[in-house]
């Protein structure tokens, strides 16, 4: 027997005896059913949980099953849903123990139903209308009685089309209603088909409701619900024959300023899940302006003073055009101005420069609606000027045809035309004001200005001003260019690389000009002294690239860069020391800090990591049997251990570690302080004063301790002949850092020698202790950036000589 048919379940009469587990859970549920006759709506006494859900036509709705039992550990073992009160239900998810998980699923819905793990949870994707209804979800526990549960489902079909009609049933084309004016009426309809239930449609102005009287009409244009009074007119074109719609209208008797440049929104929504289907409509709404004034200046105008002049037109919108015109000697002239929309105020802006010859003359403000030409409002001024100094700043008559190169005498001429003449002159250098100040070699004199023996930093912008009884004026800017040597860009750089490996060095200098910079690269080992070679070198404005790849430990030395430009060549060269890298230094400053019964941690300082990048090895050993308990690794020397035993001595040793080897190891005692021991019985009161037992403890705890430090002393001395030495390079159980990189440090370069393959950091004997070779791969060395110490081992003196007394060749080292 099969609840939907043998074939809906894909069975055959052959396919039962090949899945008993599946013939087993028929037979079940036809148990239940002979058991359970009863429909849903027929267990009126029934007290079951009901949970209600909404969903959307077309996307996912999810039917939740809240039937859950109070008891703890009781697992379902049978879950099945019903619909509608049905008594065959549409799922049947089986969760009996010994038995393959089986589920039943009512083919009409195989496709659209997706069930979470133990069946607590149903999906429909997508849902559909008929989806709509009751569900029932009912399981079944090892011991626990049954339990049940009710989803109310409502799928709600959004609107499935939206149209808006001017007062003629014409539709809206594009969202926007041109050429409205002022005052005139407007009627627009909005009608929304499909949907269910019917949606309602209402008309808005941003946040502002402007009308919700609507109208359900069905497929014959009979009138099946209305929200609004009064007689009232069916359109139905453009909307579909045979489809149902709702239909509001938006009547405004008289358009007012309200609504010029605003936006008026039709929705149509059935349900709060889903965002309401809507239109938007733009009004182009035409007014006139209603004044036009000009606002008088706060301040006098003044000749060659720049001054702002404002027309403000209010009462036109969108917005009006403002038009400024200037009328002298009979001629008028069109002006360019700025103008600022504000609502129905438009505001514009005349920056005017007047001239003596503007003295008197009238100046029009015209404003008007580009839309509606045929009013315009204007208003008029006379202009009164006074006279300002005008004032032209010059360069010296000599400099002004070539370039001011660092070390010679500039001066400037400040040419003032104005009445009153002017009673002061005031220089200025970058907006700052410059005096006169004899030892700096600055002159200051009236109308000129002279700077002596300039230097780089007297570049900059120059103006002068000029002051009457009436204003100041401020001239021109001249902007004083001064070239110069180059110079080396911070200090002297070191730099640690291993044989074999490259590294880019960067020389970078100040010059100017530094569009045809030229540079030299010489090397120096206290030996001799070559020139690199030219093809090696690498040249961008204002840098020099050097890639450098050391052979032997002749090539680690001085390298010394040299830039020259149209001025001349530096003095000082940029330096690079370029040093050996080596295996790093034992760190210090140990301390054990956040000491608890079964953890602590230990801080130490790094040392010197030898130019390549290191890292830190922590073990832990039984400091009585020398054990090996624990191996830890970080990229700092910090280190967290935990699970440990109190009152058990412990010793932890620290290495650092890099590509050239291993430091020696910082060894830390950790005693772990003892628990106190439990009280086996109850001890008689026996009158004995607190004194003596405070005397008592104070001896006894000295007693301890003196015996612990010799506990501790026999015991260093034990494992200090259990020490034996590893493979330099990386630490015993360490794993490996990246490939070694180049380190630039800024300060003096410290060397240190290469460690004894056999001499590495002492470790306690253990058998568990693995030796791991230290990587052999070397990668290319990075560019470097910052610069070093001013001392070096080399002599400077020969390391800074002047290009022309190193004529030799650099090796192939470079």
């Amino acid at each position: 027997m099969c609840l939907w048919g043998v074939k809906c379940w894909g069975l055959s009469q052959e396919g039962w005896g090949r899945q008993p587990g599946l013939l087993l859970l028929l037979l079940l549920l036809l148990h239940l059913l002979l058991l359970c006759p009863q429909p849903v709506a027929a267990r009126a006494g029934a007290k079951w949980p009901v949970t209600s859900v909404g969903g959307v036509a077309g996307a996912a709705a999810h039917l939740p099953c809240v039937a859950a039992h109070p008891r703890p550990g009781d697992t379902p073992i049978l879950v099945v849903w019903y619909k509608d009160g049905a008594r065959r239900p549409f799922y049947i998810l089986d969760l009996r123990e010994g038995e393959a998980r089986e589920e039943l699923i009512d083919p009409t819905l195989r496709d659209r139903l997706r069930v979470e793990p133990g069946g607590t949870r149903l999906t429909l994707d997508p849902a559909r209308g008929p989806d709509t209804g009751t569900y029932k979800c009912r399981v079944d526990f090892n011991d626990s009685p049954t339990v049940s549960a009710i989803v109310t489902l409502t799928v709600y079909v959004v609107p499935s089309r939206m149209v808006v009609l001017d007062a003629n049933s014409r539709p809206i084309q594009g969202g926007v209603l041109r050429s409205l004016t002022e005052g005139d009426a407007l009627t627009l309809y909005c009608i929304a088909s499909g949907g269910r239930p019917p949606p309602e449609v209402t008309w808005w102005k941003g946040t502002t409701l402007l009308s919700n009287r609507s109208v359900s009409v069905g497929e014959d244009g009979t009138l099946l619900a209305s929200h609004e009074e009064g007689d009232d007119v069916v359109h139905t074109v453009g909307v579909g024959v045979g489809v149902r719609y709702v239909r509001t209208a938006l009547i405004i008797p008289a358009l007012t300023r309200d609504y010029a440049h605003a936006n008026i929104t039709c929705r149509a929504s059935n349900n709060n899940i889903t965002e309401p289907m809507s239109t938007t409509l733009y009004l182009e709404l035409y007014t006139r302006p209603a004044s036009v004034v000009i606002r008088p200046p706060t301040e006098p105008l003044v000749e060659g003073s720049q001054t702002r002049l404002e027309c403000v037109a209010a009462g036109a919108y969108p917005s009006a055009v403002i038009v400024w015109e200037k009328t002298l000697a009979g001629r008028s002239t069109v002006l360019k101005a700025t103008s600022l929309r504000l609502g129905e105020v438009t505001s514009s802006w005349l920056t005017l420069v007047p001239e003596a010859e503007d003295h008197g003359a009238t100046l029009t403000c015209r404003a008007h609606n580009p839309n509606i030409p045929v009013h315009a409002a204007t208003t008029s001024t006379a202009l009164q000027i006074t006279f300002a100094p005008r004032v032209t700043l010059r360069l010296g008559y000599n400099l002004q045809t070539r370039p001011v190169t660092e070390g010679e005498d500039v001066y400037f001429e400040c040419e003032v035309a104005s009445n009153p003449p002017p009673h002061a002159i005031t220089w200025y250098k970058d907006g700052l004001e410059v005096t006169h100040n004899l030892r700096g070699g600055v002159l200051v004199s009236n109308n000129n200005l002279v700077l002596q023996m300039v230097r780089r930093t007297s570049a900059g912008n120059y103006t002068c001003a000029a002051t009457n009884t009436l204003a100041t004026t401020t001239s021109n800017i001249m902007v004083l260019d001064i070239k110069y040597l180059p110079v080396c860009v911070g200090g002297p750089q070191t730099v640690t690389v291993a044989e074999g490996e490259d590294v880019r060095l960067a020389c970078r200098v100040d010059a100017k000009p530094e569009d045809d910079l030229r540079f030299t690269w010489y090397f120096n080992n206290t030996l001799d002294t070559v020139e690199v070679e030219r093809h090696r070198i690498q040249v961008r404005p204002g840098l020099s690239f050097l890639d450098y790849t050391p052979r032997s430990s002749r090539d680690y030395g001085i390298l010394s860069c040299w830039a020259t430009n149209t001025v001349g060549t530096q003095a000082d060269p940029c330096q690079f020391t370029v040093l050996e890298a080596g295996p790093p230094e034992r760190v210090e400053d140990c301390q054990l800090v956040n000491h608890t019964g079964g953890t602590l941690e230990v801080r130490c300082s790094p040392g010197n990591d030898g130019g390549l990048p290191q890292w830190f090895v922590g073990r832990v050993y039984d400091a009585t049997t020398h054990t090996l308990l624990d191996t830890l690794e970080e990229a700092v020397p910090r280190f967290q251990v935990g699970g440990l035993t109190p009152g058990q001595d412990y010793l932890i040793t620290i290495t650092a570690i890099n590509e050239k080897g291993a430091s020696e190891p910082e060894e830390i005692d950790a005693i772990r302080l003892k628990v106190a021991e439990k009280r086996m019985g109850e001890v008689s009161s026996v009158g004995v004063s607190p004194l003596v037992g405070v005397f008592i403890g104070l001896v006894g705890g000295f007693v301890g301790l003196l015996l612990l430090g010799v506990s501790l002393t026999l015991l260093r001395s034990y494992r200090c002949r259990c020490l034996r030495p590893t493979e330099s390079g990386r630490d015993a159980g360490g794993v490996g850092p990246p490939s070694p990189t180049t380190k630039t440090t800024p300060t003096t370069p410290v060397h240190h020698p290469q460690s004894d393959p056999q001499a590495g950091p002492d470790v306690l004997i253990s058998a568990t202790l693995e030796r791991v070779p230290s990587s052999s791969t070397t990668s290319r060395a990075r560019v470097v950036s910052s610069y070093g110490g001013d001392d070096n081992t080399q002599d400077d003196t020969q390391s800074m000589a002047p290009p022309a007394l190193w004529p030799s060749r650099m090796s192939s080292s470079v």
